[in-house]
């Protein structure tokens, strides 16, 4: 553990798990971001307790966004950019939920259990196979190369107009 006391390592793993940011648990630590990552590349030991910091800190932003996503936000309303207040001055609100941020945890939770639904599928909704795949990106790479080849002309010919105008 060269150069580390147990309170600045045990401190840089609090404020990990914490906060999920490595220039922030330093700070806190009274460490160098650098000396951190030195640290985790001598200390094996170190190196476990860092990746379980982070989890940890995955784990807490996991439930913030499903608590966002599921029990939502409450908002002021504004009216000219002020709040709105009810007739006994409270300020009024109103709940907020994410389904952007539902849909994203849903995704990841189906690609942890290898249940992933990003096959690639026609207009249709019918799954494409590897060779259809393969042949609609070649088409793609092929309108690409053909636009390409356009504007170059075009950009020769502009080119070509411009010269003859100068020499009119």
């Amino acid at each position: 553990m060269a150069g580390w006391s147990d309170h600045q390592r045990a401190c840089f793993l609090t404020l990990l798990a914490e906060t999920g940011n490595v220039s922030a648990a330093a700070r806190g630590a009274g460490v160098s971001r650098s000396g951190a990552y030195a640290q985790r590349l001598a200390d094996e030991d170190f190196a476990v307790a860092w990746t379980e910091a982070q989890a940890q800190a995955v784990d807490a932003l996991e439930l913030e966004a499903r608590r966002r996503a599921v029990e939502g936000v409450e908002q002021p309303v504004l009216y000219a950019g002020k709040p709105v207040h009810g007739a006994g001055g409270e300020p009024v609100t109103i709940r907020h939920y994410s389904d952007r941020l539902l849909e994203l945890l849903l995704k990841a939770r189906r690609v942890d259990t290898g249940n992933s639904n990003d096959e690639v599928q026609d207009d249709d909704g019918v799954a494409l196979d590897d060779d259809e795949r393969v042949r609609r990106i070649m088409w793609l790479l092929e309108q690409a190369r053909a636009r390409q080849a356009r504007r170059a002309a075009q950009g020769r010919v502009g080119a070509a107009v411009r010269a003859a105008e100068d020499g009119l």
